[in-house]
């Protein structure tokens, strides 16, 4: 793939001078090199020259944002709904719940569940009246959809569309949209705000003055909730929601959106010859007869603010500092000069993610598992792929993106222990799936899992390996301790066999087992060690003792189960590589995702992990086993398969144009599955980064054979 022709515009050039040029020093190797940021984020630039439902391009910021179609807007609702990922609108702050017009409460949904000898009430019938509000509320509010329409307001249909060529500019976050209608030729610029919940357009074409092409506004009452993931947006109750104008003149508007309880406000504002047009009670349109140029700016907000709007212009400059910033200042890959063939891919991967997660996944609530893309679980966060999510934050030098999530948790521990007391536990039991409010959602599996519960431990390790100083231990010490608490409480002593246990009831990582009946999984287990483990470094560190019964825990912990050599999943399920269908990889996290501690004998994990490769081979690592996978061959030494699983082309394993991922059992039906985007990331930034015990070379994750130029430039090792 050749290079683009690197133009930098002035703005750029002046912020590459204030950031000291791209030159960063390699923490791989220790040697002094330099990556050119701006020419290895642009050579991965998206063109799209077609129509592709599953290649939207996103602008935003973590906390917003706006998914488009070719036209740069959001004009083609259901063709991309219905072949691919829908075009949305969206917030991390905009809430909303259905009334509740039956009065149900949380213990409606709840019912008893033995823990060893004495009962304990959670939220687990799912399929009740009570379990299903509760699953579906509160979820995320549609912000409402920006498209352009032809005249007489009718949308306009994919056919109309000629000659297109859509640029995803990554080092601005711009999209520049150009195509033709009728033999007339459109042009369309979109950017985001990195600070607000700002999207903005400059549009041109010679149809707006003869007005033939509309910039139109339309907003739903919110989702058909009666789908889990991908919900269609809700256009069928126009009486339920209310569209208020609380100001207006010549060149701007601004109006309330009721929704039930929900509210919020949208300011907008143009430039240009423009007449605000109300179509019907939710849609509106600017003719914009007698000009062909436009420039239109949009503010999403809670309330009303003081604050004038910025411009497009000045929109546009913001987003190209923050995203250069974003480029210069994090870690980099620079692949370029290998010759393995799969190397230009695989650089691909790594660029597009890493502009996907700043979009969906850096914002003040932890996203949900499609990010901003579309709803998934009804909009809630599922805490148990947090540190999927997020630890690839603190890899890729941008640990204030990790601690923005990590925020989240902090204001909901009066809730999280709340909930742990609640059932006879100790410290914080985190919700497993949650809205913004961090009540749990009712589920037959969600009470019984408990990977979640040590990921706030971990993310907050990271902060302290980025920032190992006495601000950080007293900023987040509190969710350390009361995660280990919590730990400490749950592992059950179990006299007859002199150690601490792990459920019943339990649902472990593949989550398909009957939680009644399984016990002692080995991730979990070394996730439970590694969590005590860190939390007594914690004291140590902040001139504390260490807590004896978490050191009764650590000693007496029961150890993984062995099976002909290999580990397997449960001690609960020994046969299960005799059954028949498969079986789960879930104990490789053991030693990949956790780094090496006593639980785990390195022999025991390589024959486990050579016999699940075996099974499948690269079938075995799509979805976010392709980071599970990879993390633990890593660790092996096992870096030619390493490569290999973040390389993967099977059908399953593709990245779309624009970086998605399907998730593989659903397909369009959850067509833009992140986790996949964030255990890759992890992986790579562990494979080029390195480890606290990896070999003490560059990039130790990579074969050293020749065939992989890696340069690497401010990462940060695992542990």
């Amino acid at each position: 793939m050749k290079h683009q022709t690197k133009i930098v515009p002035a703005v750029l050039l002046a912020g590459m001078l204030l950031f000291g040029g791209c030159r960063q020093k390699t923490s791989g190797s220790g040697t002094e090199t330099t990556i050119d940021r701006f020419d290895w984020v642009n050579r991965h630039n998206v063109i799209l020259t077609e129509l592709d439902p599953l290649a939207p391009v996103t602008v935003g910021n973590g906390d917003f944002a706006f998914t488009a179609d070719v036209t740069g807007m959001q004009s083609f609702e259901n063709y991309y709904f219905q072949h691919g990922i829908p075009l949305e609108t969206r917030t991390t702050w905009a809430w909303h719940s259905f009334p509740n017009t039956e009065g149900f409460e949380l213990k409606d949904a709840s019912k008893s569940s033995d823990f060893h000898g004495r009962p304990v009430f959670y939220a687990s019938i799912q399929n009740s009246p009570a379990g299903d509000y509760f699953r579906k509320n509160p979820h995320p509010v549609p912000m409402g959809q920006i498209s352009l329409v032809s005249e007489n307001s009718e949308p306009l249909t994919p056919e109309m569309i000629e000659d297109i060529r859509q640029t995803m500019d990554l080092w601005q976050g711009l999209v520049v949209s150009q195509y033709q209608i009728e033999g007339q030729s459109v042009a369309v610029e979109t950017v985001s705000h990195p600070e607000s919940s700002v999207v903005a357009f400059k549009i041109k074409s010679e149809r707006l003055n003869s007005g033939q092409l509309k910039p139109a506004f339309r907003f739903p009452y919110s989702y058909d909730l009666s789908v889990k993931n991908k919900p269609p947006l809700d256009w069928s109750k126009p009486g339920q929601h209310d569209t208020k104008i609380l100001e207006q003149d010549a060149n701007s508007i601004v109006l309330q959106r009721t929704i039930d309880s929900s509210s919020y406000v949208v300011e907008i504002q143009w430039q240009g010859k423009a007449q605000w047009e109300q179509t019907s009670k939710h849609e509106f349109s600017l003719d914009c007869s007698g000009s062909d140029s436009l420039t239109l700016v949009f503010k999403f907000s809670p309330s009303r603010g003081a604050d004038a709007l910025p411009s497009f212009e000045e929109t546009k400059q913001a987003s190209a500092r923050s995203w250069q910033d974003y480029w210069t200042k994090g870690g980099a890959v620079d692949l370029s000069g290998s010759t393995d063939p799969r190397a230009q891919e695989l650089e691909r991967r790594i660029v597009l993610s890493l502009y996907l997660m700043k979009v969906h996944y850096a914002g003040s609530f932890p996203p949900q598992e499609s990010g901003l893309a579309h709803l998934s679980w009804y909009g809630k966060h599922n805490s148990e792929v947090y540190w999927i999510h997020a630890a690839q934050f603190y890899q890729w030098n941008h640990t204030e993106l990790l601690e923005k999530g990590l925020a989240w948790y902090q204001k909901i521990l009066p809730v999280a222990m709340a909930d742990a007391k609640s059932k006879g536990f100790e410290g914080a039991r985190w919700p497993k799936m949650a809205g913004i409010d961090g009540r749990v959602s009712p589920g037959e599996i969600n009470p019984f899992i408990i990977w979640n519960h040590p990921n706030p431990i971990y993310l907050s390790e990271l902060v302290y390996r980025a920032h190992p100083d006495s601000v950080s231990l007293h900023q987040y010490k509190d969710i350390v301790f009361e995660s280990a608490r919590f730990l400490a409480s749950y592992a059950h002593f179990d006299p007859n066999t002199d150690r601490y246990i792990l459920g019943p009831p339990i649902k472990s990582v593949n989550e398909s087992t009957e939680e009644n009946t399984t016990m002692n999984p080995t991730f979990e287990l070394a996730q439970w060690y590694y969590g005590l483990k860190v939390a007594q470094d914690w004291r140590e560190r902040l001139g504390m003792e260490r807590d004896p019964h978490w050191d009764d825990i650590l000693n007496k912990l029961a150890r993984p189960t062995i099976q002909d050599g290999k580990y397997v999943e449960l001690e609960s399920d020994p046969d299960m590589y005799d059954r028949e269908g498969g079986f789960s990889s879930a104990m490789l996290m053991a030693l990949g995702y956790l780094p090496k501690t006593p639980m785990i004998d390195e022999t025991v994990m390589r024959q486990t992990f050579q016999t699940i490769f075996d099974r499948n081979g690269m079938e075995s690592f799509v979805s976010w086993s392709l980071g599970k996978g990879a993390l633990t061959a890593a660790r092996l030494g096992e870096v030619r398969t390493a490569v290999d699983i973040v390389c993967n082309d099977v059908p399953k394993a593709k990245f779309q144009k624009t970086g998605f991922v399907c998730r593989p059992k659903e397909g369009i039906k959850n067509p833009a599955y992140l986790p996949v985007n964030g255990s890759f990331l992890a992986a790579v930034g562990l494979m080029a980064g390195g480890w606290d015990d990896a070999p003490n070379r560059n990039a130790p994750g990579f074969p050293d054979d020749g065939s992989w130029n890696v340069r690497v430039e401010n990462l940060q090792k695992l542990p």
